[in-house]
């Protein structure tokens, strides 16, 4: 295969192919998941296609990182794709403009004691992986709990560049706080991020 980041990979999947099948969904602003990402294709497949036919798609690419494939071959190769350049610094192609983000998860044991809270701390990469945002605390905020909007009401006037209010379905807003984030978007949490998990123990119906 041609060498797109630190080790060439020694089975990889056939670009073209994945690119003819991916151009079967009738939609060209589909998001196109891959729970064995492996040297990183699908990715290439979805922005070869993309920069062809002028579509929208995304991705989203899992793996367990066994042998630190994720680290060392599946991430530097998708960059290699949008930059155009491999890690060393030689040129690959012209390079597919688009945004690449990366996300590293902990195993979180069904067993835990509390279950609902240690999930609860991953409430943020979900938000971010699903909108393509950055909770920054700048342009998007997270709330979760009342005691959170009554803060962020109180100290308004230091939001002049928030964009998003990510609200927890357990938050109360006021009638004053509805009226002063009408200026920016406010989106509640779904609760189908862990719900299946949380059915499984018993702390969800």
């Amino acid at each position: 295969m041609k060498v797109l980041g630190k080790k060439a990979f020694s089975f990889p999947k056939s670009t073209k192919l994945l690119m003819t099948m991916i151009k079967q969904i009738p939609k060209d602003d589909a998001t196109v998941l891959d729970f064995f990402a492996g040297s990183g294709t699908t990715a290439q497949a979805v922005l070869e296609l993309n920069r062809q036919d002028g579509g929208n798609r995304k991705f989203i690419l899992c793996t367990n990182n066994e042998n630190n494939l994720c680290e060392e071959v599946t991430y530097p190769r998708i960059q290699t794709v949008i930059t155009g350049r491999r890690q060393d610094g030689s040129a690959y192609a012209e390079g597919i403009p688009a945004n690449l983000k990366y996300f590293k998860t902990e195993f979180v044991p069904k067993a835990s004691e509390d279950l609902s809270e240690e999930l609860l701390a991953h409430i943020a990469e979900m938000i971010e992986l699903e909108h393509g945002i950055k909770l920054d605390g700048t342009e998007y905020l997270m709330i979760l709990s009342d005691e959170e909007a009554d803060a962020l009401e109180a100290n308004w006037q230091n939001y002049t560049d928030l964009k998003g209010i990510y609200l927890s379905s357990e938050v109360l807003l006021t009638t004053t706080q509805n009226r002063l984030f009408e200026r920016v978007s406010v989106q509640r949490i779904p609760d189908y991020y862990f719900k299946f998990d949380l059915k499984e123990v018993g702390e969800a119906w």
